[in-house]
């Protein structure tokens, strides 16, 4: 008999698992149950994904799926501005070198692609008749390993459980009861669909790739998709109202120039090109953002465990979730090629995995915290900026406080850069605006 295997969630984690293991050539059954009806059921798919060398682009490698992926991504998407409320640029990124075989290699990738073309390529990898749609978790009789859906139906048991069910798993109960909470950040997503045509200084202002002010508490993002539109991004602090943006939709949604007149409010003292950003955008998403304690972390239990969000949780602001999520998938799967082909202890190699998840998560989780409390802060760039210094030094494997590293003022040299260009920049602003008076 196969080992028996059931992936709850039909997203880059799971698809990314299973594919990995279809060509790793073990006798396995997989299975995945996803609750959307159908692959193009959901609305809303996502933004645009950046993947890393040693995390997402790996495992598209491993699974034997880059050149594929060569076709779908966007080296130019690497671009980059990072600004403040008076639309002064403190960080331009310029974009790499696209790369063209299975032989290249960069150190430090961060190619584009949108979420919906990762999905549709992983989905076209695994095959449709692995997937079971319309399957809504419902429970799970941990002891029996029945799995029993919302339409009605059960099935079961399986020789592993591996939620890749996202924020809410149904998992991720059977191992803890631990539950995500709210992350103090709310805000709305829309769309520019045709920005080179009809907005072309705005597209200009973006770029290839993407274009984050901060400032007060408040982001306004724009990102740049592969059909060349722009997702709209506005977030906002609000500790104490987590259901601030869903309010404001149902009361305002059907009127979407008075919904953005709201909003703004938030953006007054933003430049009037920053707020066009906004102004010009349709097709507005209301999301509070949630995440799990950082660190967090479960007992074993046989024949369950966790990958992506369902494991791990956390804010969008760092660029690591759907990263951190392959490269789960990706040592679930070696551990498990592994355990298969040597008949070894298949539990084992599970537990082997989550202790080894943990402290990487944790990192992950941790930077993704220190980005989130600085891009929000009343501060805005500086504090963000400057926490960035050891979360690079950290990937990079330098230790700032050894060496002669510890003898050179990083984190003074960044303050003192970004509230320099600040200042100019707000300096630029007033004089621009009396001229405009006068």
């Amino acid at each position: 008999m196969p080992f028996s295997l059931a992936i709850i969630g039909a997203g880059p984690a799971g698809l990314t698992l299973a594919r990995l293991l279809q060509v790793a050539s073990v006798d396995i059954s997989i299975t995945i149950f996803e609750k959307d009806a159908s692959p193009t059921s959901r609305f809303f798919q996502g933004g645009s994904l950046d993947l890393h060398t040693d995390t997402g682009l790996a495992a598209l490698k491993k699974a034997g799926l880059w050149e594929e992926a060569l076709k779908h991504l966007r080296y130019e998407g690497e671009e980059l501005f990072i600004a403040d409320k008076n639309d002064t640029v403190i960080i331009h990124l310029k974009d790499q070198p696209k790369l063209k075989s299975r032989e290249s290699h960069l150190d430090y990738e961060r190619p584009e692609i949108d979420r919906e073309v990762l999905k549709d390529m992983l989905l076209e990898s695994v095959g449709g008749e692995c997937v079971k749609w319309g399957k809504t978790l419902q429970s799970i009789e941990p002891e029996a390993g029945i799995l029993t859906f919302r339409d009605g139906t059960s099935a079961g048991p399986f020789d592993l459980v591996v939620g890749a069910d996202g924020a809410w798993s149904k998992v991720r109960h059977v191992l803890t009861d631990v539950r995500p909470h709210y992350a103090g950040i709310c805000g709305f997503e829309s769309r520019i669909s045709q920005p080179n045509e009809q907005h072309p200084k705005l597209s200009k202002m973006v770029g290839n790739g993407s274009y984050f002010s901060y400032s007060d508490g408040k982001s306004l993002t724009a990102q740049r998709m592969g059909d060349k539109s722009i997702k709209i991004g506005t977030w906002v602090k609000k500790e104490d109202d987590e259901n601030w943006a869903t309010d404001m939709l149902a009361a305002y949604g059907d009127n979407e120039e008075k919904l953005k007149d709201k909003i703004l409010e938030n953006y007054q003292d933003w430049t009037r090109q920053q707020k066009e950003l906004l102004r010009v955008s349709t097709t507005f998403r209301a999301s509070p953002l949630y995440e799990l304690p950082v660190g967090h972390t479960w007992e074993h239990k046989k024949g369950y465990t966790l990958i992506g969000d369902a494991a791990s949780l956390m804010t969008p602001f760092a660029g690591e979730g759907v990263n951190k999520a392959m490269k789960d998938s990706l040592e679930l799967a070696e551990a498990l090629e592994k355990a298969l082909k040597e008949q070894s202890n298949v539990d084992e190699a599970v537990r082997q995995y989550e202790e080894n998840m943990f402290p990487r998560a944790k990192r992950i989780q941790r930077k993704t915290m220190t980005n989130k409390q600085g891009m929000f802060s009343t501060e805005g760039p500086v504090k963000f900026l400057v926490g960035m210094i050891d979360g690079a030094a950290e990937e990079m494997g330098k230790d700032l406080t050894k060496g002669w590293l510890a003898w050179v003022p990083f984190k003074t040299i960044m303050y003192t850069y970004v509230v320099s260009v600040q200042t100019f920049g707000a300096w630029k602003r007033r004089a621009g605006d009396w001229f405009r008076r006068e």
